[in-house]
């Protein structure tokens, strides 16, 4: 296995995550959107709305994929969704710390 492609696979889909939260998070601050209450519903959509943008950016840029060159032999669909996973999780603790750094519970 080569780690180097694997650390250099997770680096990316980290750097992607920072974008794909800023992105929501822009999303979600529109004036519009901001009188809505931030409850489990606002919180469930933000979350389904990450994993759906990062299935399909998982799903067209080969980049973002966790096994790519690593030299495991991981079929597509998998690689795909574990890269998903990976990329939600990722977005999900970068949000974690925003709100830290924020003052928000």
């Amino acid at each position: 296995m080569n780690g180097d492609a694997l650390l250099q696979n997770v680096v990316n889909i980290f750097i992607i995550a920072i974008i794909l939260e800023a992105s929501i998070m822009a999303i979600f601050s529109v004036s519009a959107l901001k009188n809505l209450e931030s409850n489990r519903a606002v919180e469930s959509t933000r979350d389904i709305l990450i994993i759906i943008v990062a299935f399909f950016l998982c799903y067209k840029v080969d980049q973002l994929r966790v096994f790519l060159r690593t030299g495991l032999n991981v079929p597509k669909i998998i690689d795909i969704a574990i890269s998903t996973l990976v990329m939600a999780r990722m977005t999900l603790f970068i949000r974690a710390i925003m709100a830290r750094l924020k003052g928000e519970d």
